[in-house]
């Protein structure tokens, strides 16, 4: 069970290290699996011949328990330094979003449920009224009014899904949350110094502030990208403002 806990632990700690750097978190999560399981494997292995040819008459389980251990924690490191020295990269060319390249292929209409929202023209105006902060957040009933679902194409949805995180800033205003939506959808409410990390099972998303349906041009109110199989998308945002400098995109 503890051998459970600190693998997922450090798991989690190395895929944040290759972020910091520029990197794919996943090519380092799988490192850190292989290198656990690989040298714990290998300390098995040779604990369990030294103590036959060594100690011929005692348990050579012993001899693999204790050198299995020794393993899995060597491995953890080795992961753990390689993540944390991974080569830092231009952010320029990794985290630039794909969204202009497809531009002309986006249909806005799709949600993170895999369904795709046919809406009328004044459907802003009447997304914009089913917000309530002072008691519910969001009024589905009313949401189910608003729209109409249609199932979405298999080829729009992810068999994995990308991981998500918005991040609010310190600064700026203090005391006021801004409300974030993903294709139309409440995600949450956010104050500055916090941060929420939610998925999605689609490929083409929009992420808006403070209503759910923004112009495509307000880069400062509205991000789109196109998430890949277990991807991580980080989304900064600072006074109600989207940063698009600090966007990332790994795939």
């Amino acid at each position: 069970m503890l051998e459970i806990v600190c693998l997922i632990w450090l798991w989690r700690v190395n895929g944040k290290n290759a972020a910091a750097n520029g990197q794919s978190p996943r090519k380092y999560r799988i490192m850190t699996l292989a290198l656990w399981f690989g040298m714990e494997f290998t300390g098995c292995f040779a604990g369990a011949i030294l103590m036959a040819l060594l100690f011929p008459n005692d348990d050579p389980f012993t001899g693999a328990f204790i050198l299995g251990c020794v393993g899995a924690v060597i491995g953890g490191y080795m992961s753990y330094v390689a993540a944390k020295n991974s080569p830092k990269v231009d952010q320029t060319s990794q985290t630039s979003n794909p969204w202009n390249q497809v531009q002309n292929q986006w249909n806005p209409s799709q949600n993170n449920q895999g369904y795709r929202l046919n809406r009328e023209p004044n459907d802003q105006d009447q997304a914009q009224n089913q917000w309530n902060q002072a008691q519910n957040p969001w009024d589905a009933q009313q949401q189910n009014e608003a729209v109409k679902q249609n199932p979405v194409n298999d080829a729009d949805c992810l068999e994995m899904p990308a991981t998500i995180q918005i991040i609010s800033e310190k600064g700026g205003y203090e005391g006021c949350q801004d409300s974030f939506f993903l294709n139309g959808n409440p995600i949450c409410m956010l104050g500055p110094g916090s941060e929420y990390a939610f998925s999605t099972n689609v490929k083409k998303n929009t992420i808006t502030i403070g209503s759910p349906v923004q112009p495509a041009e307000d880069s400062e109110h509205c991000v789109r990208f196109i998430a890949s199989e277990m991807g991580y998308i980080e989304i900064h945002t600072s006074a109600g403002k989207m940063l698009p400098e600090k966007f990332k995109n790994f795939k």
